[in-house]
């Protein structure tokens, strides 16, 4: 649950936390068969994510870690590795990214909605 800079991603740690994103980017939770019980807290560039109907997103990967703050990944491989998400499959990874996140009227951050992944 913890990226490369060794800080904390899991959900449960960062639901309260005020967490700064790009414009153009969510917050979505990737779920590691490593760590079944925990999501983990990811910054995405939302046109890589597919719409409500599973279509329409680009191919490829832009994401940023929440965590250490380090920006840039073009590639899924290399951004799993820093966050320490160990796949078990290789094509189609970025079905490891499960659900969107959601900040209640409260502030809390929590499970939204299933990404739906077509394919």
């Amino acid at each position: 649950g913890f990226c490369q800079a060794g800080k904390d991603l899991r959900l449960v740690s960062l639901c309260t936390e005020q967490i700064d994103i790009p414009a153009g980017f969510l917050l979505v939770g990737a779920k590691s068969p490593n760590l079944p019980e925990h999501i983990l807290v990811c910054a995405v560039d939302k046109r890589f994510l597919p719409d409500d109907h599973g279509k329409n997103a680009l191919l490829g990967f832009s994401g940023n870690c929440i965590g250490c703050g380090e920006r840039g990944f073009r590639y899924f491989t290399e951004f799993s590795n820093h966050i320490n998400l160990k796949l078990t499959t290789q094509p189609k990874k970025q079905k490891h990214l499960k659900y969107y996140l959601v900040r209640s009227s409260q502030g809390v951050l929590s499970k939204g909605p299933l990404i739906c992944w077509k394919g």
